[in-house]
């Protein structure tokens, strides 16, 4: 969770410098969100960053996001006859494209994107401990609702295919998010 306020912080702090020197039509994003795995861990947190890209189209957004997600949990790992409980921490950083539409108060939107995420089981038998990465890319729905023209509830959906794994075998990972984005 420190890591999580920390990674926060920083990239707030980097949207702001860099924001100082943009024109007032600038778009930027930063958000937190509350995120569920079909897999384990299935309960975690993520941080984005978005950039609107193309300001000229009425009623299209254009954006490019970059995010970051952790998730933990204790698990049970059985080798042969042996049960050994140790510490799962899940990273997930990733890079996006999305495509927004402005109806009213409500803005659906979809998009696509690749990332990395790390696995990492910590035990006191050291054996039995291990890292893995993977790539994946992956596809995502989801609507954000206007309160205030600066702050903006969300709903997600997003889908993951991993590539490149050699200890973990998922084929897919559904993920759905509920979070909160300060647009400025």
């Amino acid at each position: 969770m420190k890591l999580l306020l920390k990674i926060f912080l920083l990239l707030l702090t980097i949207v702001l410098i860099i924001s100082a020197n943009e024109t007032v039509k600038a778009q930027w994003g930063v958000g937190v969100s509350y995120e569920i795995r079909t897999e384990d861990p299935t309960n975690g947190f993520g941080a984005r960053l978005e950039k609107e890209i193309l300001q000229s189209l009425p009623l299209l957004d254009v954006n490019v996001r970059a995010h970051f997600s952790y998730f933990n949990d204790t698990n049970n790992l059985s080798i042969s006859k042996f049960d050994i409980s140790g510490d799962l921490d899940v990273y997930d950083f990733g890079l996006a494209a999305t495509l927004g539409v402005n109806i009213g108060l409500v803005k659906p939107y979809a998009g696509f994107g690749v990332g990395s995420e790390r696995y990492k089981f910590s035990t006191d038998l050291a054996e039995a401990a291990f890292k893995e990465r993977g790539y994946y890319y992956n596809g995502f729905g989801g609507a954000e609702v206007t309160i205030f023209p600066f702050l903006k509830p969300f709903l997600e959906y997003r889908i993951s295919r991993l590539s490149s794994m050699d200890d973990i075998n998922f084929d897919n990972i559904g993920r759905f998010a509920i979070g909160l984005n300060v647009r400025f």
